[in-house]
């Protein structure tokens, strides 16, 4: 549905959805649309669907009625939903939407892949930067090789996560350690605020209590690893998640 705000008063007419139009345009060009819904698990899902819960399982289903056609879910109109495993919000997922799709996991970054993105970001962005560009890219490898796989010992990494968040430290860094930066001459201070503030929300927005003492754990060793870096502000938000989770537990004593 939709306002009308013609004529000098509201009224409300039917529009088609992202589904409909995509089936409307695979009958139209003969050819094979697909609909992405990103981030499936943060979105209002009995909103989404409503009435594509059961056309999915029955094609022949209406799902829009247009002045001249039905439209009903056809075979070469695909519905693909991202998420992200690691998120909290994934045990919420019920029955009737996970039965409804196939899960496939998408494979992790080969080794190759991480190294052209992050020499990218840091030639890209920080060519006229203060920041040590090949430590940054090293602390980049260890942070994500860490929180993945662990450190080659016996913990196995703390939990899954993508590297496309380092390019937005980068950008910071970019903008704040060049010249009249509000960092240029405290790089390594600049670069503990960017992981402060763009990884160690997103890591603290879908980590368990267990996970949160991991990352007190990880964050105080990268510190002791890379003098030239202050990761003291990453290191005290994750400590500071900590104490909260701890009230909340009772265990604050």
């Amino acid at each position: 549905m939709a306002p009308d705000y013609s004529q000098n008063s509201i009224s409300y007419r039917k529009e088609l959805g992202c589904v409909s139009k995509a089936v409307v345009r695979s009958r139209e060009y003969g050819e094979k649309y697909a609909v992405i819904i990103d981030e499936l698990t943060r979105a209002d899902i009995s909103q989404i669907f409503g009435q594509l819960y059961t056309a999915i399982e029955n094609p022949h289903q209406t799902i829009f009625r247009t002045e001249d056609q039905t439209i009903e879910l056809e075979d070469n109109v695909n519905i693909i939903c991202t998420m992200n495993m690691s998120d909290r919000t994934v045990n919420q997922l019920d029955n009737a939407i996970t039965r409804r799709f196939a899960m496939i996991k998408v494979s992790d970054y080969e080794e190759e892949q991480l190294e052209k993105l992050f020499s990218r970001w840091t030639t890209d962005h920080l060519s006229e930067s203060t920041v040590n560009t090949e430590e940054i890219k090293e602390l980049f490898r260890q942070d994500y090789r860490r929180l993945n796989h662990g450190d080659g010992s016996e913990n196995s990494g703390v939990m899954q996560f993508g590297p496309m968040h380092y390019r937005d430290v980068a950008i910071f860094l970019g903008s704040t350690t060049v010249n009249g930066g509000v960092y240029e001459d405290d790089p390594g201070r600049a670069v503990g605020e960017a992981f402060r503030t763009y990884i160690l929300p997103r890591l603290l927005n879908s980590a368990t209590y267990t996970q949160v003492d991991d990352l007190v754990t990880h964050y105080s060793e990268l510190d002791d690893d890379f003098e030239m870096f202050d990761l003291l502000p990453a290191t005290e938000l994750a400590k500071s998640e900590q104490q909260t989770q701890q009230q909340r537990m009772g265990m604050d004593n």
